[in-house]
C-alpha cells in the first residue's frame, strides 16, 4: 500500500511538472547576402533551447558573428574599412515573466574570438562550396582570446487594442567582449505575441500573426569586433574608431500555428565605426521556432 502512494505521488507531480511546463528551440540566422552585399556584420547563427516551468525560464544559446571589410578580398590592411573577426560564445539566461507581457532577466556569456571562434573555416567553407567564391583573405584579424560577461534586460508590452501594441525593451552587457546599453521600442500589429519582437512568448494563442515597425538605440563604449581586447594594450597593425552610438530601423513580421512560430526582420544599421565605406547596412534576420 504505501509502495502504491508513492507511485501514484511520482505520477501526479510529473503530471503537475508538464501541465506547468513548456519548451522551445530555435533557429535564427543573420545574413546580408539577400541585398547582394557581404560586409560589416556579415553573418550570425543563434540556436536556442528553453524550458519554462510555471513564470520562469531557462534560456541556452550557442552563437557564432562574423565581421569582416567591405573590400573583403584586399590584403592591403591600409585598404580595410572594417577588420576580419569571429565570435563563437554561450549564454546561459535566467528569465522571470511577471505577466504575459512583462519579465525581466539576468544572464552569463562566455565565448572564444580568432581562430577559436571558426569563423574564418565557416565562411571560406560556404563561400567556396555553395556560392563558388574566392577565399577571403583574413589578413590583420582581431587575436583569438578568451571572453565572458554579464547581462540583463528588462521586457514589456502594452495593448492599446486588441491589435495595436507598444512593445519596449532595455537591455545592458558588460562584457570584455562587448559593453553595451540599449533602448528598443516599436508599434506589433495583429494578435497574439505582445512582448517585443523576436522575444520568445508562451502566449496561449495557436494561430496568430503581425507586422512591427520598431528602432533601436545604442550606446556601445566597447566593441572588441573593432579596438580589439579591452585589457590588452599591444600595439597592432590597425585599429578602429568605435562609434559610441549607433542606431537601428526595424521591420518585421511573425507567423504562429500550433506549435511553429516563423519571424522575418529587416534591420538598417548605421556605421559601426566612422571609416565604413557606407553609410547604412543591411542585414535579414531569419528566425524558425518550435514550442512543445
Amino acid at each position: 500500500m504505501k509502495k502504491k502512494s508513492i507511485y501514484l505521488f511520482v505520477f501526479f507531480a510529473l503530471l503537475a511538472l508538464k501541465n506547468y511546463s513548456q519548451s522551445y528551440y530555435e533557429l535564427s540566422v543573420d545574413n546580408d547576402l539577400y541585398f547582394q552585399t557581404d560586409q560589416y556584420y556579415s553573418s550570425g547563427i543563434l540556436i536556442s533551447y528553453g524550458k519554462k516551468i510555471e513564470n520562469k525560464v531557462n534560456h541556452w544559446r550557442l552563437g557564432q558573428d562574423i565581421y569582416h571589410p567591405s573590400r573583403r578580398y584586399t590584403s592591403d590592411i591600409s585598404k580595410m574599412d572594417y577588420p576580419y573577426s569571429g565570435w563563437l560564445f554561450l549564454q546561459n539566461e535566467r528569465e522571470v515573466f511577471l505577466s504575459e507581457n512583462s519579465s525581466y532577466s539576468w544572464g552569463l556569456e562566455i565565448g572564444v574570438t580568432g581562430d577559436a571562434s571558426l569563423a574564418q573555416t565557416f565562411q571560406n567553407f560556404y563561400h567556396k562550396t555553395f556560392l563558388n567564391l574566392p577565399e577571403l583573405s583574413w589578413v590583420g584579424a582581431q587575436p583569438q582570446s578568451l571572453q565572458f560577461g554579464v547581462f540583463g534586460q528588462i521586457n514589456k508590452g502594452k495593448s492599446l487594442s486588441d491589435y495595436f501594441h507598444i512593445t519596449s525593451q532595455l537591455y545592458s552587457k558588460i562584457s570584455s567582449y562587448r559593453i553595451l546599453f540599449t533602448g528598443r521600442i516599436g508599434v506589433l500589429i495583429g494578435v497574439g505575441n505582445k512582448m517585443p519582437f523576436q522575444k520568445v512568448s508562451f502566449s496561449k494563442h495557436e494561430s496568430s500573426g503581425g507586422i512591427y515597425f520598431g528602432t533601436r538605440q545604442q550606446y556601445i563604449p566597447h566593441d572588441f569586433a573593432l579596438s580589439g581586447n579591452l585589457y590588452d594594450f599591444a600595439p597592432r597593425e590597425k585599429t578602429y574608431k568605435n562609434n559610441v552610438y549607433r542606431n537601428n530601423f526595424e521591420f518585421g513580421f511573425f507567423s504562429q500555428k500550433n506549435k511553429w512560430t516563423f519571424l522575418m526582420l529587416y534591420q538598417s544599421m548605421s556605421k559601426d565605426t566612422p571609416g565604413q565605406r557606407l553609410n547604412r547596412h543591411q542585414v535579414l534576420n531569419i528566425t524558425i521556432r518550435n514550442k512543445f
